[in-house]
């Protein structure tokens, strides 16, 4: 049986989330625009950042209720608007937001868009900008119609090496990174350190890895961070330059990732060897974090009266 013919794969990162907008209307028609420019250039697949449709940027300063309000639904107007741009440009999309869930939870959600109506969705599980989040509970892989299996892990979930592996060892040979600097307590001091960290888990692992990052700027606007991508090997093919040319883009060959060296070593893998990864001993680190707890700024929204009393006593 001869096999069925792969359609190729062309990547760009793109590290944009839109600042000045005021309404999801506004963010999902610059995300589409951005769309419209790299399907001219060949892009099937683009990637943009973690949150990058949400419309705040510090979510740890944000009460329940706000948080609420910026939440949508996986059927909500945002991710509609931009399965609609993704079907009028062929061009495949990640994006992030805030979910809600069907029981009114929230989370740090990750969508890519197919064209044809195809929606892949991963939760955060290192969720830490907000107590009001909750975390994710597995990391998916599924297909894709590239030839490839395809994994996302969203922010921190990038920082544990183990994440990246367990991925790799459900069949992912695409993996994708969408990241915020300075997003919450717990950013990097080192914004380079997920750029070099994330080649490494490509060339740990066998497989294509692509970091789109957004990053604080003044006064609460966003700027281009990070954008990179990385082959089996765990060589940087395609970087973004800032500030004239952020986006990363790269041409990029399915079966690179089956041929490469740690496939073969993935295979001779020795689990029995493996137990302390998850003995009852490492349980003592249950309660340990690795980012400081989110402190929430002082406001004006209310006041408590104090009073003091200082009272003498005649000796």
């Amino acid at each position: 049986m001869s096999r069925s013919p792969v359609s190729p794969l062309r990547v760009a990162a793109l590290p944009f989330a839109p600042s000045g907008a005021t309404a999801h209307a506004a963010l999902v028609s610059g995300l589409a625009d951005r769309l419209a420019d790299v399907a001219r250039d060949g892009v099937s697949f683009a990637v943009f950042p973690e949150m990058s449709l949400a419309l705040a940027w510090r979510i740890e300063r944000l009460r329940r209720t706000e948080l609420e309000a910026l939440s949508e639904p996986l059927d909500g107007p945002s991710i509609s608007a931009v399965a609609q741009a993704v079907d009028a440009t062929g061009v495949a999309a990640g994006v992030g937001w805030i979910e809600r869930g069907d029981d009114g939870a929230l989370y740090n959600s990750y969508v890519v868009c197919m064209p044809g109506g195809a929606q892949h969705v991963q939760r955060k599980v290192y969720t830490m900008e907000s107590p009001h989040l909750q975390s994710g509970t597995r990391f998916d892989v599924f297909d894709t119609p590239w030839g490839m299996k395809m994994s996302i892990l969203i922010g921190a979930d990038n920082y544990m090496p183990e994440n990246a592996r367990v991925a790799a060892l459900k069949g992912a040979t695409l993996l994708v990174a969408p990241h915020c600097t300075s997003l919450g307590a717990g950013a990097s001091s080192r914004p380079n350190w997920s750029a070099h960290s994330l080649a490494a888990r490509a060339g740990d692992n066998g497989m294509f890895a692509v970091l789109s990052d957004a990053q604080a700027g003044p006064k609460g606007t966003r700027e281009p961070g990070a954008a990179l991508i990385a082959d089996p090997c765990g060589v940087v093919i395609a970087a973004g330059v800032r500030p004239g040319l952020p986006v990363a883009k790269a041409s990029i060959d399915p079966d690179l990732a089956q041929r490469s060296d740690a496939r073969r070593w993935l295979a001779a893998r020795k689990p029995e060897l493996y137990a302390s990864l998850v003995a009852s001993e490492a349980q003592s680190y249950a309660d340990a974090r690795p980012w400081p707890q989110a402190e929430r700024g002082t406001c004006a929204r209310g006041s408590v009266a104090v009073s003091l009393a200082v009272v003498a006593r005649k000796r």
